[in-house]
């Protein structure tokens, strides 16, 4: 039911749970959470939802790794004309960012633009709390797989 006057919400709540018989007022929320099965199918999407960062952490981490092995020779070379370890750590670090912050961009700009050619009845929602988790995760995840690479 829907109201014209929320604040009366408690109000027209209570009338109808004394007309009607067997029946309980609740808001939407509660209502949806309420279904049988809701809390297993939330439990789904949680659980793919970290292996998902899971596999993340592991597919940045090698492609890092690789990269810096790669480097082991300019590494080298750094370090034998007198690079310190913070200077060599520091540069390394430093590019890793800067290839995390473009591929995290990529990404968000091809999920958005993923999300506008399905169709009205899919029903897609980035909840900007959501948004903005996914993408600190992502951000930390770049260089702590980085360092364990240097």
């Amino acid at each position: 039911m829907r109201l014209q006057d929320k604040t009366q919400a408690t109000l027209v709540a209570a009338q109808i749970e004394r007309q009607v018989s067997d029946v309980e007022v609740v808001d939407r929320v509660t209502a949806y959470e309420s279904l049988p099965g809701y809390l297993a199918q939330q439990s789904t999407l949680t659980t793919q939802r970290y292996f998902t960062l899971l596999i993340g952490l592991l597919i940045i981490g090698g492609f890092f790794q690789i990269q810096t092995l790669q480097k082991v020779a300019q590494i080298g070379m750094l370090k034998a004309i007198g690079a310190s370890n913070f200077t060599v750590a520091t540069a390394a670090i430093s590019q890793i960012v800067i290839v995390n912050i473009i591929g995290i961009g990529l990404g968000a700009i091809g999920a958005l633009g993923l999300s506008l050619s399905f169709s009205p009845t899919v029903p897609i929602i980035f909840v900007g709390q959501s948004v903005i988790t996914a993408v600190a995760t992502l951000m930390a995840i770049g260089p702590i797989s980085g360092l364990l690479s240097v």
